[in-house]
């Protein structure tokens, strides 16, 4: 009987340790090990990125990465897809091993318009930037354009008026009109305001869209297309430090060695580095604690009886 008892014992205890390697090295392939990555780059912000029909997400400052198990069914196709774009679809011709990054490049071209629509395509380097046809606001400057349709049997437009905080705003005539199904480019600069008074600026670029600048704690702004101006008060007290961060980089101080004088601009240059990616984290106490539950309950129903 104590030999059987000893026995049965034994296959519980062995029964517990294969659960909890199992669960181990499940733990680890869902983090490391046997994952690859492609980095989708696309030229429009939002659109969504399929691989065959499963939505892996959208685009963010120009890229997505995503994760694929090297020894899963490979992805055959790549689809991406944004409200006036035509839909891109391409096969997937290359496929990561382990650790490794594919490039995946993408540029959508936009949707032919239909109708009794035309449209002007307003290029301009400041994003953000509010865009008006007479007095008439038509919407913001993203990714350096903005598409506005018009009817092409309405009163045409006489003037085009561009502005932006910090930068002198501008006017022209519109002296060109789309036809049905055309679009007209109109290409605007806006150049920077000069700065009077008793201020100075900082003009702080980094290598990061949408980082935060902070300047001895105080949040002056985001990174917009690599840079951004602050103006300060040469008469203030004078700023001691400046610090970027960015979700997934390493946040970055510098200190200010140089100070503006009156309608003068210094420029600081920031690059932030990305976070260090983590491989592998300690074994769940899930699994383990389900494993010794099991083998414990098993011994006393088995003394029970």
């Amino acid at each position: 009987m104590q030999r059987k008892y000893t026995i049965f014992l034994v296959a519980v205890l062995f029964a517990g340790m294969i659960a909890i390697a199992s669960a181990a090295t499940s733990d680890e392939g869902l983090i490391g090990g046997d994952k690859g990555y492609f980095a989708v780059h696309c030229n429009v912000d939002g659109a969504k990125v399929y691989f065959d029909d499963d939505l892996k997400g959208e685009i963010k400052d120009g890229r997505l990465l995503v994760e694929v198990y090297t020894t899963a069914t490979p992805y055959k196709t790549i689809s991406v897809e944004a409200d006036g774009y035509q839909t891109h679809t391409a096969p997937i011709l290359e496929y990561p091993a382990k650790d490794q990054t594919v490039d995946l490049t993408v540029t959508l071209e936009q949707a032919p318009i239909g109708g009794d629509k035309g449209a002007y395509l307003v290029k301009c380097n400041v994003d953000g930037a509010k865009v008006y046809f007479d007095n008439d606001f038509k919407g913001e400057v993203k990714d350096g354009e903005l598409l506005v349709e018009i009817y092409t049997t309405g009163t045409p437009y006489k003037m085009i008026s561009v502005e932006a905080d910090g930068y002198e705003t501008y006017t022209a005539p519109i002296e060109t009109y789309p036809a049905k199904g055309e679009s007209v480019e109109l290409d605007v600069t806006l150049e920077q305001a000069p700065i009077g008074g008793d201020k100075g600026a900082y003009l702080v670029k980094c290598n990061v869209e949408g980082a935060a600048v902070f300047f001895d704690g105080d949040l002056k702004g985001e990174i917009k297309d690599g840079k951004l101006l602050v103006e300060i008060f040469t008469t203030g007290t004078p700023y001691k430090t400046i610090t970027v961060e960015a979700p997934g980089y390493q946040s970055s101080t510098v200190q200010i060695q140089q100070h503006p004088a009156k309608g003068e601009t210094v420029e600081v240059d920031v690059t932030l580095t990305p976070e260090p990616t983590q491989t592998q984290t300690p074994l769940s106490l899930f699994p383990v604690l389900g494993a010794l539950g099991l083998c414990s309950a098993l011994f006393l129903f088995y003394r029970k009886n």
